[in-house]
C-alpha cells in the first residue's frame, strides 16, 4: 500500500466547490482546509497508482498546485 498526504491550493473561493469534487474521489481523505488549501490523504495500491491519484487531484477544477508533504509504501 502506497500513501501520501498532498496539500491543494485552489482558487479564491473555490474551496467548497473542490471539497464536493474531493468527495467523491475513491481512496481520497479530506483531512481540514484553511484558506485556500486543502490537506488530504490519498491510498493506492501502487506508487505508480499513487502517481495516478496525485495527477488526478491536480486535474480537478480550481485547483492550482499540488503538493507532496508526504510520500511512504509499506512493503
Amino acid at each position: 500500500m502506497a500513501i501520501a498526504s498532498v496539500v491543494l491550493a485552489t482558487e479564491v473561493g473555490a474551496v467548497d466547490a473542490v471539497l464536493a469534487k474531493l468527495s467523491q474521489m475513491p481512496d481520497t481523505e479530506v483531512h481540514g482546509s484553511k484558506d485556500n488549501q486543502i490537506v488530504t490523504v490519498i491510498e493506492a495500491g501502487s506508487l505508480a497508482a499513487l502517481t495516478e491519484g496525485i495527477q488526478r487531484l491536480a486535474s480537478v477544477e480550481q485547483v492550482i498546485g499540488v503538493y507532496p508533504v508526504y510520500a511512504g509504501q509499506d512493503e
